[in-house]
């Protein structure tokens, strides 16, 4: 797919098939007979598609209350707001994994065009880094005993409509998640449409965690850099991520797609614009757990956040040089991680005598652990 082709063709569904199918409770074990509904076919059809082909999609009509959205949106907005005392005061560590953070970088999952030329000068890729122009606020799961991972955490100082804009946002999401597993499992042709939310793969124990994302407004001369990066080009590691996005920026880079755990090809420049839709509509991404899941037939696409300039972005005083801004930029990541206890392993459909296995059996939680360590810039993590 060029660049063009994809920005034109980016995958926007309606699942509200899907969302009736959550509703109904008739998710039972015969997938195929929940097919012969016109309606879901196409659903899961588009689903499919747009998970061999971009890894992404977008979805409208997936019943989550705008309400709710909206006061998690104004609570985020609220808490960057706050003195950095306050914000700092629950951070981000080895032991806490969430809480706050504005000092992280994605280089360690970056194209095969930058590693291998870190390689070819036989440089550390970590050491040459720059942090992110971002902060972020993490949440984990609420049963701290079932998933295993830290209890919650919330500053004492936030306000008081913080933790329970979070609290409800996380619980609208999470059964989102139900939602659109249900899809996947059609899309895979599991016999079982609830596959993913059955024999402990995702309930009593999931480990999915909720970030929220501040970009702050950037002013500098064009000519000391000619593309801001507010989010290093990266994979998402668990199953997949619910995303509410708050302006343009993000983008897709659909060549470089891995295999085995590798990034193939090396084109730097066939970066795409995911558009930026309706406020009603969620962006989807599959993660690398996903990946590992189906074998390689479905894509954890790499992607990043660049600054968008606001209007034509330049100022102009006599012979002051142009000035480049874009204006401040929040989004709402979900990230669904199954229980920690699932054990992933390619599922039968995608393996076949074309298609080896590319993957050993693994934890889900040690693959998470692995791959967290890794995003954090941990030269010790390796690829699993």
């Amino acid at each position: 797919i060029d660049s063009s082709e994809a920005m034109n063709s980016f995958p926007v569904i309606d699942i509200s098939p899907l969302v009736q199918l959550g509703e109904s409770g008739d998710d039972g074990p015969i997938s195929s007979q929940l097919l012969q509904n016109e309606k879901l076919k196409v659903v899961v059809d588009q689903i499919s598609h747009a998970c061999e082909s971009f890894g992404f999609f977008a979805v409208a009509n997936h019943g989550v209350d705008p309400d709710i959205i909206t006061r998690a949106w104004d609570s985020s907005k609220s808490f960057f707001d706050l003195e950095p005392a306050v914000k700092k005061s629950i951070p981000m560590s080895d032991s806490y994994p969430y809480g706050y953070e504005n000092h992280e970088s994605l280089g360690t999952e970056r194209t095969a065009a930058v590693a291998k030329s870190c390689a070819t000068k036989g440089k550390n890729e970590s050491s040459t880094l720059l942090a992110d122009s971002k902060e972020t606020f993490s949440l984990g799961p609420l049963d701290s005993a079932t998933s295993g991972m830290p209890s919650r955490k919330f500053p004492q100082n936030a306000p008081a409509t913080f933790a329970p804009a979070l609290t409800q946002y996380f619980n609208v999401m999470e059964n989102l998640a139900r939602i659109l597993f249900r899809g996947l499992a059609l899309a895979l042709q599991l016999d079982d449409a609830s596959w993913f939310l059955r024999d402990g793969h995702f309930d009593d124990g999931h480990q999915c965690a909720l970030r929220l994302l501040n970009y702050p407004q950037l002013e500098y001369q064009k000519e000391n850099r000619s593309l801001h990066i507010r989010a290093g080009a990266h994979t998402d590691y668990g199953a997949m991520t619910i995303l509410k996005s708050g302006g343009p920026g993000l983008q897709l880079q659909l060549s470089a797609h891995k295999t085995n755990g590798e990034i193939g090809g090396d084109d730097t420049s066939s970066w795409i614009d995911v558009p930026h839709l309706s406020e009603d509509t969620l962006i989807i991404n599959l993660g690398d757990l996903m990946q590992r899941w189906t074998n390689d037939r479905w894509r954890s696409t790499l992607h990043r956040v660049i600054a968008v300039a606001d209007d034509d972005g330049s100022k102009r005083n006599g012979d002051v040089p142009e000035i480049f801004e874009s204006a401040r930029r929040q989004s709402i990541a979900f990230f669904v991680n199954m229980n920690g206890n699932a054990t992933i392993v390619p599922f039968d459909s995608c393996v076949d005598s074309e298609h080896p296995s590319q993957y050993d059996a693994i934890k889900a939680s040690d693959y998470l652990i692995q791959r967290h360590a890794q995003s954090m810039g941990n030269n010790k993590a390796k690829e699993v």
